[in-house]
């Protein structure tokens, strides 16, 4: 890369400090160099950034959460970050979607269905699933009649 002169004009206290940096072995120029790239590296670092989705961050604004569901809503900010920590899509229509899913459960199973996405780490919340007890089958065969000695067999 092809190198320019050029030409500063510095008060008499920059150039006092500019003398006290440089020695044999660096030059003002090499100092204003160093300079000007540190500049550079730290302004690079302060990209600001644009939020055009509110719902694109790991942090969910309780104001979002919608009326009828504002009795969970710090079970949904904090499976919101979970979400958000395992990469899951986080946007406008998914939180919809999320509220959607919600709003289809009982009013009951809510509740017990976000702890579990939060403590499981699901993307997702899932309705949840009753504990299936079969009924023990009514025994019908004749050799489990019972012998009494009033009645005989029953």
């Amino acid at each position: 890369m092809p190198k320019e002169k050029l030409t500063l004009y510095l008060e008499p206290e920059h150039i006092e400090w500019l003398d006290s940096q440089t020695d044999e072995e660096k030059k003002v120029s090499a100092v204003v160099r160093n300079l000007i790239r540190k500049a550079m590296k730290v302004k690079s670092r302060k990209k600001t950034i644009v939020v055009d989705d509110f719902f694109n961050t790991s942090s969910l604004a309780p104001q979002f959460v919608p009326d009828d569901l504002k009795e969970h809503s710090d079970l949904l900010v904090e499976w919101w970050a979970v979400r958000y920590k395992n990469k899951a899509t986080c946007s406008q229509k998914v939180f919809n979607r999320i509220i959607d899913t919600l709003r289809s459960f009982p009013s009951q199973d809510r509740k017990e269905a976000l702890e579990k996405a939060i403590t499981a780490g699901w993307k997702d919340i899932y309705p949840l699933k009753k504990g299936y007890k079969p009924e023990e089958p009514k025994n019908n065969h004749p050799a489990s009649r019972v012998f009494t000695a009033e009645r005989g067999f029953e």
